[in-house]
């Protein structure tokens, strides 16, 4: 079973996705006052299409409903997730 886990880079531009305690993608994000905006979210070859990219949203949404923030979705995955879902995201969602 892999061990998975989330962390915001010490330099605060990008929300990590860990694996196995090695970063296996991540979301570039700028936090701007009470706007986190993201620009865009990858993840290693070898990690696409195995649910992760939805698993590092999760984590930016959870993030940003503890300290407050909204979402600016520049990122294409994001934004297509947040107008999917738009009752999920209505709260947090920086249109």
């Amino acid at each position: 079973m892999e061990n998975i886990k989330f962390e915001i880079a010490s330099y605060q531009d990008e929300l990590q996705i860990l694996i196995d305690d090695r970063k296996a993608g991540y979301m570039s994000i700028e936090i701007d006052g009470r706007l986190l905006i993201v620009y865009y979210t990858k993840l290693d070859e070898e990690h696409e299409g195995k649910g992760y990219a939805k698993m590092l949203l999760d984590e930016l949404v959870r993030y940003a409903e503890e300290k407050d923030l909204m979402i600016d979705p520049e990122c294409d995955f994001v934004r297509q997730q947040f107008e999917n879902h738009p009752a999920r995201y209505k709260d947090i969602w920086h249109a």
